[in-house]
C-alpha cells in the first residue's frame, strides 16, 4: 500500500516524524518540518557514527574473550594430557606395588627357608663342636689309633679330615646364608622405599594438576560468560545500528515527500581540482575482464578537498565496503551526487551544504589503485554520466 498516494499521506508523514522524533533529546516534535526532520537526521547520523564505534568496539571485546577462551581451553587440554599421563604412571606404579607386594611375600617365604637352613646348620654345628668338647682332640686320636692295619689307618685318617672340611664348609655356608639374607632384606626395603616414594610423587603431581585444571575451569567458566555478555552488547549494538538506519531511510523519504532542497540550479561544480583519469560505462579491468564503471575518477594529490557539486542535504557519509569512506548528497527532485575513496569527512549526516563547500577529501580508502576521487550522479536511484552534467 503506498501512504503517500492516498489521502492519509500527510497523517503518516507527521505521525512517523513524530515516532522518530520523540526519542530525539533536544528536539521538539509540535513544530514538525522539513527542517526539523533534517536535524533528526543529522543526530540520527551522529548516532549511529557513535554506535558504529561501539559496535566495533564491541566486536574487538568479543574477538580478545574469544582468543583467551581458546588459550583457557588449550591450556585445559594440556593439563588434561598431563593428568591422563600422570594417572597412567600411577596405574603402573600401583601394578608395581602390588607385584612388589607378591615378591616381597615371596622372598620373606624364602627368608624362612633360608632361616631354618640356617637353624639347622648351626644345629648340626652346635652338635659337632659339643662332642669335641667333651671328648677333646682325642676323639680324633682315638679314631685313628684304633685302626686295623695299615690300610684301615689311612682309611680313618681321611675320615677324620673329611669331617674336619665339613666342619669348615658348614661354618661357610652359615656366613654365605646370612650374607644373603643380608642383601636379600636391603634389596627388598630399598625396593619398597623407592616405590612408595615414586607413588608418593606421582600423587603430588596429580594433586597439583588437579588443582590446575580446576583453576582453569574456573577462569574458563568466568571468561565464557564475559564473551557471552559481550556477544550480547554487540549484537544489541547491530541491533540498534540496524533501527538508526532505518530511521535514516524513513526520514529520508520523508525528505524526499517535501522535496527538501531546490533541483540543480544547472551545471554541477568539478568536484576536485584535479584530471579525468577514468570515464563512465563499460571499461577493462587490469585483469583483462569487462566491468561497467558507475561513475567517473579523478585524479588528485592525497588530501586535495573535495566540493560538494550543488547544494544539498547529506544523507551518508560513512565507510561502505569497496568504496572506503563515501559521501551521499541529495539534491531535491530525486538527483543525488556521490563522492567515494575519501580519506575523511569534512561534514556529517543531515548537515545542509552548499554548492562548493569542502564536504571532504581525497584519499585511497576502500579497492582503490592510488589517490583519486570516484564521482556519480543518480537521478532516482540511477546512476547517470556524470560529464552530461557539467
Amino acid at each position: 500500500m503506498n501512504f503517500f498516494r492516498n489521502k492519509y499521506s500527510l497523517k503518516f508523514i507527521i505521525l512517523l516524524i513524530i515516532s522518530i522524533l520523540i526519542f530525539q533529546p533536544g528536539l521538539v516534535p509540535a513544530s514538525i518540518h522539513a527542517d526539523s526532520a533534517g536535524d533528526s537526521l543529522k543526530d540520527i547520523g551522529m548516532q549511529k557514527e557513535e554506535t558504529k564505534k561501539k559496535v566495533e568496539d564491541a566486536r574487538n571485546e568479543e574477538e580478545n574473550y574469544i582468543k583467551q577462551v581458546n588459550e583457557v581451553e588449550d591450556n585445559m587440554l594440556a593439563v588434561l594430557d598431563d593428568l591422563e599421563e600422570l594417572n597412567k604412571k600411577l596405574d603402573e606404579s600401583k601394578n608395581n606395588i602390588s607385584d612388589m607386594t607378591i615378591d616381597i611375600a615371596m622372598q620373606k617365604e624364602e627368608l624362612k627357608k633360608i632361616e631354618a637352613e640356617i637353624l639347622e646348620k648351626t644345629e648340626i654345628l652346635n652338635k659337632r663342636v659339643t662332642e669335641i668338647y667333651k671328648k677333646g682332640n682325642s676323639s680324633s686320636i682315638d679314631v685313628i689309633f684304633k685302626s686295623v692295619g695299615f690300610i684301615d689307618f689311612f682309611t680313618r685318617l681321611k675320615m677324620v679330615s673329611a669331617i674336619a672340611q665339613k666342619d669348615i664348609e658348614i661354618i661357610n655356608e652359615i656366613k654365605d646364608k646370612k650374607q644373603e639374607l643380608i642383601e636379600s632384606q636391603k634389596n627388598i626395603i630399598k625396593m619398597h622405599e623407592e616405590e612408595l616414594k615414586q607413588k608418593k610423587e606421582l600423587e603430588s603431581l596429580i594433586e597439583e594438576s588437579q588443582k590446575k585444571k580446576n583453576e582453569l575451569e574456573k577462569i574458563y567458566n568466568q571468561k565464557k560468560e564475559l564473551l557471552t555478555i559481550a556477544t550480547a552488547n554487540k549484537e544489541a549494538l547491530l541491533t540498534l545500528e540496524r533501527q538508526l538506519e532505518q530511521k535514516q531511510v524513513e526520514i529520508t523519504k520523508v525528505l524526499q515527500q517535501y522535496n527538501y532542497g531546490s533541483s540543480p540550479t544547472g551545471k554541477l561544480m568539478w568536484p576536485v581540482y584535479g584530471k579525468l583519469s577514468s570515464g563512465f560505462g563499460n571499461r577493462r579491468s587490469y585483469s583483462g575482464s569487462v566491468r561497467f564503471h558507475a561513475g567517473i575518477d579523478i585524479w588528485a594529490p592525497s588530501g586535495s578537498n573535495i566540493f560538494a557539486a550543488e547544494s544539498g542535504q547529506v544523507l551518508k557519509a560513512e565507510y561502505h565496503g569497496g568504496y572506503g569512506y563515501c559521501i551521499l548528497i541529495y539534491h531535491g527532485g530525486d538527483f543525488a551526487t556521490f563522492y567515494a575513496h575519501l580519506s575523511g569527512f569534512a561534514v556529517s549526516v543531515g548537515q545542509t551544504v552548499q554548492k562548493g563547500q569542502i564536504i571532504g577529501y581525497v584519499g585511497t580508502t576502500g579497492y582503490t589503485t592510488g589517490p583519486h576521487l570516484h564521482f556519480e550522479v543518480r537521478v532516482k536511484g540511477n546512476v547517470q554520466n556524470p560529464l552530461n552534467y557539467f
